[in-house]
């Protein structure tokens, strides 16, 4: 209680002195700014003009009167087309129209008033300006005719994210990411951004100025409709004091409001197999195209409630699809069902025949032909290892390919509406929802397994196999008060709530299907009754679906609010944003029972050479054996504060200074019932919230220092040059969200059964099944036993020093050059290490862990700190082409390395054992695992010069009529790949974890294939009990080369409205977007290629009536 009277009072505090100050704040990241000044014919400035603006779409308008110093501004405006007039007795009125303002713009336009009559008033087709001359923000802004007309697969207005410099994902390659595709994480796919060397985690997604991000799982809540979408900026780097929690990418998306002119558009789009391409190694190995079927289809309307007054806009988007998922396999051969390993170069070793010699060291003998007699397999092994579907090809790896069944579905809407009450008084109200339902199929077929009730699915576990149902729920209250021209108040309150179940395929309640397999206490929760899961390294998993069933929910309240106070050379801004977050989850990684399998038991331990995974597996001998149960269901409570003050200080024509400080305050997560512990490594005890004077948050402290300064600065250093840049710190305040769920996820609460045994002897089968779970006992804590999880005390959140210099050049043609160099250095990412791993050695693990000997039971114990560091340096050139006789674009070519401790809050992925050797984690730093070096990306529209309103055929006629209308458009990437770290397929150092090899060479190939992409015999095992010295992401995988294109013809149905028809391709000249190898040194299939992460060619049709 004392706690949270501190943080109030500290919050309240610095709220009073931000309105004391009479410092005003504005909510500019869903509106824009409008500056000028006007001056007369001899260059000097006028006071007194009165200057009003009106909205072209809804007739809305506000007007002020230039200052002495001749300046004027507008503040808090909607995105969207104005007409601005000015108007003083002695002078020509001026009125310019077509003056498009942006998301979070400041832009300035000067006029130039001439002497004359009032009522002569001199029109002027204006456009919005190129050049930024207000700020130092880097970023770009997506428009309503890119979101519209740009090839989007699945109309995911994401992918229009990577068009920016220094950005990246959305399907760029990245493999065990959350929201990578592979975890049940991800449920918006394409929605993961690495964004100038941050991380994805450290991403800010707003929602007409609203939070739309899940505390958890960090993807999007609500992905909005493209329909739905004014326009969209996202803000790269050394953003303005008002915005912040994420040093990441800032994605701002602004839906459309209705206008006093009733206008939308209906669509369907339709996909289909057979116009596509097959996938590349689905044709490789014969196989059919997976079938493939997609209908999305939907909506738009929004105009007139009260003419000039109230407005409504509306939308829905449904989506219908049916597709198959390429695996590629390896499973065992036919001999090897029947024990006959004949067929292998190397011997099987029988670990019953393992001496320990006087000398030192041990020998085993091998088994005779290689073949294990029936009487030596395990029982439960033995019926998997026959329940495999049989290859398809003789190879001993990647010889069998499969397309199981998917199928999706989603319904979304939203209902916007404005009202402005008067020129004072501006309000919104916006609600959206979307619900989504999945099936995910199993790897392999059902298969009736001996004693079993049922038929079930089975295959690898990161299928995560089963029906989900997902709903997304988003909502917004605006209101926005003009005091005066120079003073304005916007305020909004919002909500989000995001709520998953998601359900294992083929089980049901008291199915107990791991017991009736032969695994005694595989099923000791009510949740969890499928069976096991089975990992022989190097081959595709066995048994059912982790982490399953996942049953999640999350609520975001938000409320913000932001005043401005505008005078003749500083814009003075303050405000404070409140998010209270709630969250909950059941959810188990192994409920069901864990058994990962190595060739270690079956090799020669003199030498480590010998042995095979399948030889292990079929005698049941595992190397790792993992059970968690969860007694408790978490209900978690956090708070995020926010405050800031910033003054855009005009030092002069030329110069404009951004000066901002922000202050966030991000509460430790807590437990309404206090059903969660943290480990305290002092003694090796649980520490239980609430018991023995434990704290609420389990013992993590607030951090009270997460202050964040910034200074910009714009300099117009000719008509069409402008020089920009400066310097901030900007803090990360999405890392207590993972942190939440692991202080439940262990002893009391949910105990983890984590034992490896010995590689020199079997202790331990499958079908011996696991120990009893425990009753829920918080004396326990005292003593635990099993893998339990902590968080550092002094767990603080991250931070990023950002820093840019960047000038801006206009040419002719509305062309926009723009170079930048983007420097960011991070700084106490959030990471995780086994505080508990055993040192190198003989014998059993267990007996060399650091606290063995107060705690024997106790095995690995997983840590989070924030002492994470990072560095990305990069060179940005972009092209903006404006619209302009039929043509835009936008070109972006990023130039740029990342380095990093760790490059994921939990490591693994592509950066194989992280850290390899927790005494030693600086040897990990290398290349960050989204390190991408080179990326080109081209994104363009051209209307054809033909037909009505056009240069040629513009009187019509069969010929205007033919040739008119069509326009074509496209996506081009081009970037070079990600990098990867070879692993060991068998560890040698006996640590209950995995290793690296030793580098020998230096392991990149001239002409690399998919079948042999890096050179396997750079890399040796090492010495026994010893790590190897190969470094973390230092190959690389394939590059990538995509043209996504479209093709439009439209035609005028009546006046106002269009039908169109619509071509789209993607992948056009169906390039393999390859994923990375495998990187598994001594598995079967190391150094192969067996995945793509892009889509072979696809085609979609479309039709849309625009009105």
């Amino acid at each position: 209680m004392k706690r949270r009277q501190e943080q109030l009072a500290l919050f309240l505090a610095l709220g009073s002195l931000l309105f004391i100050s009479s410092a005003t704040a504005s909510a500019q990241v869903t509106t824009a700014d409008l500056v000028g000044t006007i001056k007369d014919s001899s260059g000097g400035v006028v006071p007194g003009v009165t200057v009003a603006l009106t909205n072209e779409a809804t007739g809305v308008s506000r007007s002020t009167t230039t200052t002495d110093s001749g300046t004027y501004i507008f503040t808090s405006l909607q995105p969207g087309r104005y007409r601005l007039t000015a108007e003083l007795s002695g002078f020509r009125k001026i009125e310019r129209t077509g003056v498009e303002l942006q998301v979070n713009q400041r832009a300035q336009i000067d006029l130039d008033l001439e002497v004359g009559l009032v009522s002569e008033s001199l029109l002027i087709e204006g456009k919005a300006p190129l050049l930024e001359t207000q700020s130092s923000v880097l970023g770009s802004v997506i428009e309503e005719k890119q979101v519209q007309d740009l090839p989007l697969n699945g109309r995911n207005f994401v992918q229009l994210a990577t068009l920016s410099t220094g950005v990246s994902g959305a399907g760029s390659g990245m493999r065990g990411t959350i929201m990578s595709g592979t975890r049940p994480d991800d449920l918006r796919p394409g929605t993961e951004l690495f964004v100038n060397g941050n991380r994805e985690n450290s991403n800010n997604y707003l929602y007409d100025g609203i939070d739309n991000n899940t505390r958890l799982t960090l993807v999007i809540v609500v992905r909005p409709n493209v329909e739905a979408i004014k326009e969209f900026k996202v803000q790269t780097n050394l953003f303005s004091a008002e915005q912040g929690r994420n040093p990441g990418g800032q994605v701002n998306v602004v839906t459309k409001s209705g206008g006093n002119k009733i206008h939308g558009a209906t669509y369907e789009f339709v996909r289909n197999d057979r116009f596509d391409a097959n996938n590349f190694f689905a044709n490789r190995a014969g196989q059919k195209k997976p079938p493939f079927k997609q209908n999305q289809f939907g909506g738009a309307i929004g105009g007139p409630i009260i003419t000039n007054k109230t407005f409504f806009f509306a939308d829905y988007d449904g989506f219908r699809q049916k597709s198959g998922r390429v695996f590629v396999n390896t499973v065992p051969t036919l001999k090897m069902r029947q024990g006959d390993f004949s067929e292998l170069p190397g011997a099987i070793y029988d670990p019953l025949t393992t001496l320990v010699l006087p000398g030192g060291g041990m020998s085993r003998q091998p088994f005779p032909g290689n073949v294990i007699p029936q009487s030596r397999w395990d029982p439960v092994t033995a019926k998997l290892m026959n329940a495999y579907p049989m290859p398809t090809s003789s190879a001993l790896a990647n010889n069998l390919v499969t397309t199981p069944p998917r199928t999706q579905d989603w319904n979304q809407f939203d209902v916007r509406i404005d009202h402005t009450q008067s020129e004072r008084n501006n309000f919104l109200a916006r609600y959206s929802w979307s619900k989504t339902a999945t099936i995910n199929p199993y790897t392999f077929p059902a298969v009736q397994l001996p004693g079993l009730s049922k038929a079930v699915g089975l295959g690898n576990e990161d299928t995560f196999a089963g029906p989900s149902a997902l709903l997304a729920e988003h909502a917004v209250f605006g209101w926005v008060h003009v005091f005066s021209p120079r003073l304005v108040l916007d305020s909004r309150g919002g909500y989000n709530h995001f709520n998953l179940d998601f359900t294992q395929a083929d089980v049901a309640p008291g199915d107990q299907l791991g017991e009736q397999l032969g695994v005694p206490n595989a099923n000791q929760q009510d949740e969890q009754n499928g069976i096991p899961i089975f990992s022989p390294a190097g081959y595709t998993g066995i048994g059912q679906s982790r982490s399953l069933p996942i049953l999640r929910h999350e609520r975001t309240f938000q409320y913000v609010t932001n005043l401005i106070a505008a005078g003749d050379k500083h814009t003075i801004k303050a405000g404070f944003d409140v998010r209270r977050r709630h969250m909950g989850e059941f959810q188990t990684n192994r409920g069901n029972g864990r058994f990962n399998f190595t060739p270690n038991i079956t090799n020669n331990p003199a030498n480590n050479t010998g042995g095979h995974v399948m030889a292990s597996f079929l005698l049941g001998a595992p190397s790792l054996i993992e059970q968690d149960y969860l007694l408790a269901d978490a209900a978690i409570r956090s708070t995020e504060y926010s405050a800031y003050v910033g003054d855009d200080w005009r030092a002069s024509e030329k110069l404009t200074l951004n000066i901002g400080l922000r202050y966030e305050l991000d509460t430790p997560p807590s437990e309404t019932s206090n059903l969660w512990a943290n480990f305290d490594p002092t003694t090796a005890t649980v520490l239980v919230a609430g018991r023995n004077g434990v704290s609420e948050t389990a013992g993590v402290k607030t951090f009270k220092k997460a202050f964040a300064p910034r200074l910009g600065f714009a300099y117009q250093v000719a008509q069409h040059t402008v020089a920009r840049g400066g310097a901030g710190i900007f803090w990360n305040t999405a890392g207590h969200g993972g942190n939440a769920l692991r202080l439940q996820r262990h002893v009391p609460f949910g105990p983890i059964y984590s034992f490896s045994p010995a590689t020199q002897f079997v202790t331990q089968r499958v079908s011996d099944g696991f120990p009893t779970m425990p009753a829920l006992d918080l004396t326990l804590a005292d003593n635990p036993t099993g893998s339990v999880i902590g968080v550092d005390p002094n767990y603080r959140p991250g931070y990023a020093e950002q820093f840019n210099l960047t000038v801006e050049h206009e040419l002719p043609w509305s062309l926009l050059l723009k170079t930048s160099y983007v420097g960011n250095l991070g700084r106490h990412l959030d990471t995780t290490y086994n505080l508990n791993q055993a040192v190198p050695g003989s014998g059993p693990v267990n007996n060399r862990r650091p606290f063995f000997a107060v705690r024997p039971s106790l095995a690995d114990v997983t840590w989070a700190v924030s002492d994470g560091t990072a560095e990305y340096d990069a060179l940005q050139f972009s092209a903006t082409k404006r619209l302009t006789h039929g043509l835009s674009g936008l070109l972006s070519y990023t130039w740029g390395h990342s380095t990093d401790t760790v490059g994921q809050s939990f490591g693994g992925g592509a950066d194989g054992p992280l850290p390899q050797d927790p005494r030693n984690r600086l040897a990990d730093r290398g290349n960050s695992p989204f390190d991408i070096r080179h990326r080109l990306t081209i994104a363009w529209n051209y209307a054809l010069p033909f037909g009505e309103g056009h240069r040629w055929l513009s009187g019509g006629g069969p010929a205007g009529y033919v040739l008119g209308g069509w326009q074509v458009n496209g996506i081009n990437t081009f970037q070079t790949g990600l990098p990867f770290t070879p692993t060991l397929n068998a560890t040698t150092v006996n640590t209950g974890t995995g290793s690296r090899p030793d580098r020998i060479g230096d392991g990149t190939l001239s002409n690399p294939t998919v079948d042999r992409w890096f050179d396997t015999s750079a890399f040796a095992t090492p010495a026994p009990f010893t790590y190897g010295n190969s470094g973390r992401n230092i190959l690389y995988g394939p590059g990538r080369v995509n043209f996504d294109f479209s093709l439009f013809k439209e035609f005028g149905i009546k006046e106002g409205t269009r039908l169109q028809f619509r071509a789209e391709c993607f992948n056009l000249f169906n390039t393999p977007q390859f994923d990375l190898p495998n990187a598994a040194i001594g598995a079967g299939n190391a150094g192969t290629i067996t995945g793509l992460v892009g889509t072979p060619r696809q085609i979609q049709f479309g039709a849309k009536v625009v009105f």
